[in-house]
């Protein structure tokens, strides 16, 4: 490894951390958008650029999802089976929980949703792999656009496999030095630095304005249900661009060195994305969240919001990851074949439990 690339590590591994801990803090005030204006402030602040980063960061990495001019079928797999055990274990403590739920194997809105859109880019790139770079970016972004006027939502994913592959595209096509060389621009770093000031101020402050974007940013809602007068393809326009320019601000802001604990901590995203939803889900049935309210405001915001912070932290520990891990291993170790033959025997199960279970 030469010295341009190290730091470019260390930073991209503080960059996923900050991110999905983000994305646990946006779980979290999702659950409490009804009850405090400063969490719809935050969960559209937080909405507005972590999805898009993310998948963004998962298109400049995943390009180890090809190998020998293929995809990785291994990779894939194990997404496809994470995907699934995520699904079954939201449906079963929601459940749990009492609410009336159906169980939608090819479809759905919580955060399982990644694991099978990134195995439908990882497809796509591929497919695509003799088309020029700069055609499947105007056309992802063509595409994104236009899927807000097409009667789409949470089946198949397809609202969010349009309107995020312009990021993950991006990615596919950038590499990691290329982006820490323009985020490392003094002029970019200021630019960057006070449009997230100014964004994030706008989100509390204007946050009447700004807040009937967040179906547009979840990427998964077509224009004729957005509670915007005329919603329409502009709409979109501006999400993608503040979006963008989010991306470029958060990656630019981050320092290119290794951070003691949080840059290792890092490697472990896949984990905390994986275990932060159940975890929401838990604190729900037990009633840890009941336990807040009465602590009066702000008190109770405040232990939200550590509470979210600190099981972010926990969840980057290597012993979450380490499951997820072993199961890549054991999939590793399949020959082609066998592994092809698995992932049908999944989908045909998931078709099954579709005609069998009511949704």
């Amino acid at each position: 490894m030469n010295e341009l690339d190290r730091p470019r590590i260390f930073k991209y591994d503080t960059v996923k951390l900050l991110v999905v801990t983000l994305v646990v803090v946006g779980s979290f005030a999702e659950e409490f958008t009804d009850r405090s204006d400063m969490f719809r402030s935050w969960f559209i602040f937080v909405n507005s650029f972590t999805a898009p980063l993310y998948i963004f960061l998962s298109g400049l990495f995943h390009k180890e999802f090809h190998k020998d001019q293929r995809p990785d079928l291994h990779k894939i797999s194990c997404y496809l089976i994470l995907g699934y055990i995520l699904k079954l274990a939201i449906f079963l403590l929601r459940r749990w929980n009492g609410e009336d739920v159906g169980l939608d194997m090819f479809g759905g809105a919580t955060i399982e949703w990644y694991f099978f859109v990134i195995v439908m880019f990882t497809v796509t790139l591929y497919l695509l792999r003799g088309v020029h770079r700069y055609i499947v970016l105007i056309g992802s972004v063509i595409l994104g656009v236009a899927a807000g006027f097409l009667p789409l939502g949470d089946e198949f994913y397809l609202m969010r496999y349009f309107v995020f592959l312009p990021f993950y595209a991006a990615g596919y096509y950038l590499t990691p030095a290329r982006v820490r060389k323009f985020s490392h621009k003094v002029n970019v770093k200021l630019a960057g630095a006070a449009f997230l000031l100014v964004y994030f101020v706008l989100c509390f402050r204007e946050r009447e304005i700004i807040y009937p974007l967040r179906m547009l940013f979840t990427g998964r809602n077509p224009y004729s249900i957005v509670p915007i007068e005329g919603c329409t393809f502009y709409h979109r326009m501006l999400c993608y661009g503040i979006s963008a320019v989010m991306i470029i601000s958060v990656i630019a802001c981050i320092p290119n060195r290794k951070v003691p604990i949080l840059t290792h901590m890092g490697r472990n995203t896949l984990g905390v994305l994986f275990w932060h939803y159940p975890l929401v889900l838990l604190l729900w049935h037990v009633g840890a969240f009941d336990l807040l309210l009465p602590l009066g405001d702000p008190l109770w915001k405040f232990t939200v919001i550590t509470i979210a912070v600190i099981a972010a932290f926990l969840l980057a520990l290597r012993v979450f990851s380490l499951p997820l891990n072993k199961l890549q291993a054991l999939i590793n170790k399949l020959p082609l074949i066998p592994c092809i033959v698995m992932d049908c025997l999944i989908l045909a199960a998931a078709v099954a439990v579709n005609i069998l279970v009511p949704y």
